[in-house]
């Protein structure tokens, strides 16, 4: 088959069709594996505090972004313990450099193989690419990431309420989650109103 023709000849369909099918399965596997923090707004969050704990001290911004972010901001597992991690330095006034988050973790027991991957995944953040002046601009996305999933949470709530709910419950039930979306919608602002 020549590059310009769109139709194998007819000794090569076979030949073809397996090398394609080659191709899919490389594809494939790619994307099941493949993660790549330099572009995941929570990596670089993280990374970008990390590397702002050189100036000196903690930041005014990294303990605004600590104490408005919460884990639960952070859809990935192995993020929520880095940034719980974090925070707990940057509340404590510690040094929360990538030696000194990596310290933390060993500290707590992470120094095992069952926490190879989380190990992993933190040099991966910490390679990530960001600087500590970029702190507060991925602080919004994923705030920002979040506040949109919460609504994926919320329908999936409400369609479990129709089906298992008393209907004298409905409109409560959908009430209460209204209030719990605007809540998260005003932290979202008052957090970039900050900026």
């Amino acid at each position: 088959m020549t590059p310009l023709s769109a139709v194998p000849p007819p000794d090569e369909p076979e030949r073809v069709v397996r090398s394609l099918a080659a191709v899919d399965d490389d594809i494939a596997v790619d994307n099941e594996t493949a993660h790549e923090p330099s572009t995941d707004p929570e990596a670089l969050l993280l990374c970008a505090l990390m590397w702002s704990a050189h100036t000196g001290g903690v930041s005014a911004e990294d303990l605004r972004i600590t104490a408005i972010v919460t884990a639960d901001d952070f859809d990935d597992v192995a993020y929520r313990r880095m940034f719980v991690v974090i925070a707990g330095l940057v509340a404590a006034g510690e040094p929360y450099d990538p030696a000194s988050v990596t310290a933390a973790f060993m500290r707590s027991g992470s120094g095992g193989a069952k926490d190879a991957p989380l190990r992993r995944r933190l040099n991966e953040v910490i390679t990530a690419g960001a600087d500590g002046f970029t702190a507060v601009h991925y602080a919004d996305i994923v705030l920002s990431q979040s506040y949109r999933r919460s609504y994926r949470t919320v329908a999936a709530a409400i369609v479990h309420a129709a089906e298992e709910l008393p209907e004298e419950q409905l409109f409560d039930h959908l009430v209460e989650h209204g209030r719990a979306q605007r809540a998260l919608w005003r932290r979202l602002n008052t957090f970039r109103a900050g900026q």
